[in-house]
Order: structure tokens, then C-alpha cells, then sequence
């Protein structure tokens, strides 16, 4: 079925009847090539949305809408996708749009959060019987130019994306650019557009202890990239590598990544692979303490069925840090956020992940099946109730974990008030 979506010539949107400015909307999307359509509350109004339209990195137009008039336009996208508003995560559906004589799909993405957020992301044309690359996938190489930046050097790769370090041509600033790697695209036609569609929504997430994103674009192999802040420091990883962490700095690191996930819970978005990998500890932001940012907002999806593949790297997620849900075949929620949260905090304290095994499938299963092992640290007694949080974060099912990361935030301020009572406190920052 294709939605017939058309707007009035000349008119603004007006009313209270939320199928026309859903009809508006889409037919705004197409007929303005748009990138993104964003229809999400104002933060700083109660009681009211904002439709944004976007192309590349730029706003458009902006069109203001009360709040009961916001939630039900997001409720006849939802109709029109055919997708569950009472979902507990973010879920999407494409949508063939017909506006004049202009037709492209459109993706519909409803984000539950605090309060209902809806995107719409206009899927790439393809030729038909086209291969997701257009070309073969090489480089970039040093010196090549990348839309408005100039690639100067490799930084590293891993299981999604490859990094490279870049300057903008006109500014002269210095960016990171992560490129999909394209033995992603190769086994999930659908990752390029879902990769660009989850940064560009993660973009909008903006907060102390998350990695800014800039611009976005693709490469003419057809290989997406997005361009965000280039930090100096060290993954959590390499911190770990080099031992157990001291209690003082794992109470900070846990609080910083919380309030991280807890500002992309509250928009609906869903990180689903906490590693420390995916942390980023920098230098040079705050003299007086450890400094954490989060990295690769909802982008541990993109590898489809990959537990059924013999490649680690195309499993739904970092097999070390993977919650049992996500094991099962299950969309990934905020809960799962906790438990890559809780296997993260028992490596710092402990110097390994909670579970560990050379075989995949058995790993995957001792994350479902074995016991929770004893958090227990080198460095002697911890705070009272550090254990306890993260032996909640890693129960086997979510409902058994914490009922959101802000509960877990509030646990872990109990426990700082704790080390404060009985003269912890002196003993943690030692």
C-alpha cells in the first residue's frame, strides 16, 4: 500500500486533526528530499512538540505543535507504519509515500521514553537488483576528501565501523569519522540506513558524558559515515587492561556512564552494547577527577543474525557484555542497557568480565544459564551495596534488575551517602 500524502499549497499547518499534519509531515519529507523528520517534545515547554525538518545537518523548517496534538499525530504514524505505540523500545516500519508526483519510502521509527518521540528517515533509492555497495568498498585513504573534511589518518577499526581522523576544509578543525564497515552492509542490505538513522537520532542526544555527532553523509561506494568530536584519552578498555580499578574510580566512571544512558532512555533511545570499549576516558576535561564519555548510540543491532553465524563479530552485540534477552532473539530495552552496565562495572572492580569462554555458544549461554559470580575486589573491602548493584544490573531477566537507570543512579548515590557516614569516603580517594 502507498500513503497518499499531499499538503495544501501555500498553507500552514492548522487544526487539531492529527491525520492531516501526519499527512503534511510525510509529504514534507518527500517532497523537500528531507533527510530526517523529528516530531518530539520541547524540553523546555511542558505540554508541547516540535516537528523538525532536516536535510544533511541543517534545519529547514520548524513547525510548533500543542502536546495532545503532538501524541496523536505520533499515534496515526504509528497506525500508518503499523507499529505499537505500548512497545517498551524503539520500533520502525517502511512506508511507501506518494506526495504529487514524487514517491519514496519512508521510515517510521516510534520511540517510547519519557514521552512518545517519532522520526522519519527517507530510504535511500536503489536501483532494482542493486547490491548494497555501489561500488567496491575502498579506503579512504589519507589526503582524500570526504564531503567538507580531509582525511588524515587511520585511528582504528573494529567490529561495525572504521575511524578516521579528519580536518575540516574550511575551519581547519580536527573530527573523528566513523565509516560502516562493509562486510556489515554485505550481510544486512538494511545496516547503511540504519546506521545513518540511528546516529543522526543519537546526534540529538546532547549531554556531558556522550560523544558529540556533527554531520553525517555517505562515501560513493555507498558506505554511511558520521563525523563527531575527536577526544584524547583512552577507551575504558585499555584503562582495564592494566588492572582492577580503585572503588573511587569505578563509583565515578558508574555514575558518568548512568547519566549517560539515563539521557538516551529519556528520548527513547537505547544504546544496546555497553563495553568499555565503547567508553571513551578523556583527558583534559575535568582537572579534579576522571572524565567518561559513551560512544556508538544504538549501532549494536546492525549485524542481524548474527548469532547464528560462526564470526564473533556479527553477534548482536560484544558476547562479553551481551544481555540473556538480546541472546534470545529479543529487541534490546533500557534494562539491557543495565546489564551491559553491571558486566562493565564487575570487569573494573574485578579486572575480567563476568563471564568468560574461548567458545562463543558457550559464552552466550553462561550469560543465560550460570550463576552470577561474587564481585569481589583486589583492592580490599568496597563500599557497602556496590556489590549488590551490580549483582542486580546482571539478574538474568530485566524485570529482576533495576526498574530504570535513574533507580540505579539514586542506588548509587545511597552508596556514596554510605561511604560519607562511616569514613569510606577518605578511604576511596586514597
Amino acid at each position: 500500500m502507498v500513503v497518499e500524502a499531499n499538503e495544501s499549497e501555500g498553507r500552514p499547518v492548522s487544526g487539531t486533526d492529527p491525520r492531516r499534519v501526519a499527512d503534511v509531515a510525510l509529504a514534507a519529507a518527500v517532497r523537500s528530499h528531507a533527510d530526517a523528520v523529528y516530531l518530539e517534545p520541547v524540553p523546555t515547554q511542558s505540554d508541547a512538540y516540535l516537528l523538525t525538518i532536516e536535510r544533511g545537518a541543517t534545519v529547514i523548517a520548524t513547525v510548533p505543535l500543542d502536546g495532545q496534538l503532538g501524541t496523536a499525530v505520533i499515534a496515526r504514524l504509528a497506525f500508518i507504519a503499523d507499529l505499537d505505540l505500548a512497545s517498551g523500545h524503539a520500533t520502525s516500519g517502511i512506508v511507501p509515500v506518494r506526495s504529487g508526483n514524487r514517491e519514496a519510502e519512508v521510515v517510521i521509527t516510534i520511540r517510547p521514553g519519557n514521552e512518545l518521540r517519532a522520526d522519519l528517515m527517507l530510504a535511500r533509492a536503489r536501483g532494482k537488483g542493486a547490491s548494497a555497495l555501489e561500488t567496491p568498498a575502498v579506503g579512504p585513504s589519507s589526503g582524500d576528501i570526504i564531503g567538507q573534511y580531509r582525511v588524515l589518518e587511520f585511528l582504528g577499526e573494529g567490529g561495525m565501523g572504521t575511524v578516521y581522523s579528519v580536518e575540516h576544509i574550511a575551519l581547519g578543525r580536527q573530527y573523528a569519522l566513523k565509516v560502516l564497515r562493509s562486510r556489515v552492509i554485505e550481510r544486512d542490505a538494511t545496516a547503511a540506513q540504519r546506521f545513518l538513522r540511528e546516529a543522526r537520532t543519537a546526534a540529538r542526544v546532547h549531554h556531558p558524558n556522550i560523544v558529540d555527532v556533527f554531520d553525517f553523509g555517505h562515501l560513493p561506494d555507498g558506505r554511511p559515515y558520521f563525523v563527531m568530536e575527536l577526544l584524547e584519552g583512552e577507551s575504558l578498555a585499555d584503562r582495564v587492561a592494566r588492572g582492577p580499578l580503585p572503588p573511587s574510580e569505578v563509583v565515578a566512571i558508574a555514575r558518568q556512564l548512568g547519566e549517560a544512558l539515563a539521557a538516551a532512555h529519556d528520548r527513547g533511545i537505547i544504546h544496546a552494547d555497553v563495553t568499555p570499549s565503547n567508553a571513551l576516558v578523556v583527558h583534559g576535561v575535568d582537572p579534579n577527577g576522571i572524565h567518561v564519555k559513551l560512544v556508538d548510540f544504538g549501532l549494536a543491532e546492525l549485524a542481524g543474525e548474527g548469532l547464528r553465524d560462526d564470526n564473533p563479530e556479527f553477534v548482536l552485540g560484544t558476547p562479553a557484555y551481551i544481555s540473556p534477552e538480546q541472546l534470545r532473539g529479543l529487541s534490546p530495552t533500557d534494562r539491557s542497557d543495565q546489564y551491559g552496565l553491571g558486566a562493565v562495572l564487575y570487569e573494573m572492580i574485578t579486572g575480567h568480565p563476568p563471564f568468560e569462554h574461548e567458545d562463543l555458544r558457550k559464552l552466550c549461554m553462561m550469560h543465560i544459564q550460570a550463576p552470577i559470580p561474587l564481585v569481589e575486589s583486589p583492592h580490599g573491602p568496597m563500599p557497602p551495596k556496590l556489590a549488590d548493584l551490580v549483582t542486580t544490573c546482571l539478574q538474568k531477566t530485566p524485570q529482576a534488575r533495576f526498574p530504570g537507570i535513574r533507580a540505579l543512579l539514586a542506588a548509587l548515590e545511597e552508596i556514596e551517602k554510605v561511604t560519607d557516614r562511616r569514613g569510606w569516603r577518605r578511604w576511596l580517594s586514597s
